[in-house]
């Protein structure tokens, strides 16, 4: 994967600031790692996505741009295209049907993210690291998941027996009363 050095040395003489161009780098990653989890990682892809990734994307959509220089022309022309219709799906938000709209933006990000490997230079190794961090991450959520599982389970035992505890004082008091 290209150096984040070398990604700023990319980006020299525009109006980025390091901080917008290092969340932006970083955020690649992630989402490559994200959308490897497959459905229930796309919300947090699009989060990145909105926070991280499209404040700079709306602003490099220009192929002629001097970033580009020797840049593949056809990979360019690709990645440009998903940016724009990106703003022109975002722009259309409101008139467009909800499961219609994400469904349009999911598939919009998931072809960029197979664009920003080839344009990031992923290597073999670097998707092997990717596919490990998301083992890493998927076992954490199950753990999670796990654990909420537990304390539910717990929760309503607790909640039984509260009831059970409820319903003997109430006939013992009603029996008493008799």
């Amino acid at each position: 994967m290209i150096l984040f050095g070398d990604f700023l040395t990319i980006f020299s003489g525009t109006d980025f600031t390091v901080a917008e161009l290092k969340r932006f780098y970083y955020s690649i990653k992630k989402s490559v790692i994200l959308r490897s989890l497959g459905k229930r990682s796309w919300p947090d892809l699009f989060k990145i996505e909105e926070s991280c990734q499209w404040p700079v994307l709306q602003k490099i959509d220009d192929p002629d741009l001097p970033i580009y220089k020797g840049a593949d022309r056809e990979l360019l022309a690709k990645f440009t295209r998903t940016i724009r219709e990106e703003a022109y799906l975002r722009s259309r938000k409101g008139s467009t049907d909800k499961v219609r709209y994400w469904s349009l933006l999911q598939s919009l990000i998931g072809d960029r993210i197979d664009l920003f490997i080839h344009i990031f230079g992923f290597s073999q190794d670097d998707l092997v690291h990717c596919r490990h961090v998301m083992e890493r991450y998927e076992k954490i959520l199950e753990n999670k998941k796990r654990d909420r599982k537990k304390v539910m389970q717990i929760g309503i035992g607790a909640g039984a027996a509260t009831l059970a505890g409820a319903a003997a004082f109430w006939y013992f008091s009603k029996k008493d009363k008799a």
